[in-house]
């Protein structure tokens, strides 16, 4: 039985993972309308990997916006709702982060490059 482990080598890009803050109103009420602000969570090393054109152009409807594939260590709590900043590349988390092979050692993110 071979035990499986990340290569660190393959995590070479340092990303910073981000969360959108909500901002309330006198009365308690969260304000639509204004500025979205987006908080640095923490910072982690990933690989970043583009997908490539064949598996972009042959995705269902559903995924046919995902560019990008990002791997992580696990981190408990990430979700759909927040993003990902690479220098001052900007990358949205399309689906729920997967947890490879279901053994709590890698994440792997969905994402978008945003324009």
């Amino acid at each position: 039985m071979s035990r499986y482990r990340i290569n660190p080598g393959e995590l070479r890009h340092r990303i910073t993972i981000q969360a959108l803050s909500n901002s309330q109103n006198g009365y308690g009420e969260i304000e639509v309308n204004t500025p979205k602000v987006w908080n640095d969570v923490l910072s982690v090393r990933a690989g970043i990997y583009p997908i490539s054109g064949k598996k972009f152009f042959s995705a269902e409807t559903e995924n046919s916006e995902i560019t990008h594939k990002v791997k992580i260590r696990y981190i408990e709590g990430l979700t759909s709702n927040m993003r990902i900043k690479f220098g001052d590349r900007y990358f949205e988390i399309i689906s729920p982060p997967i947890n490879f092979q279901e053994k709590n050692i890698e994440l792997q993110l969905l994402c978008k490059e945003l324009i």
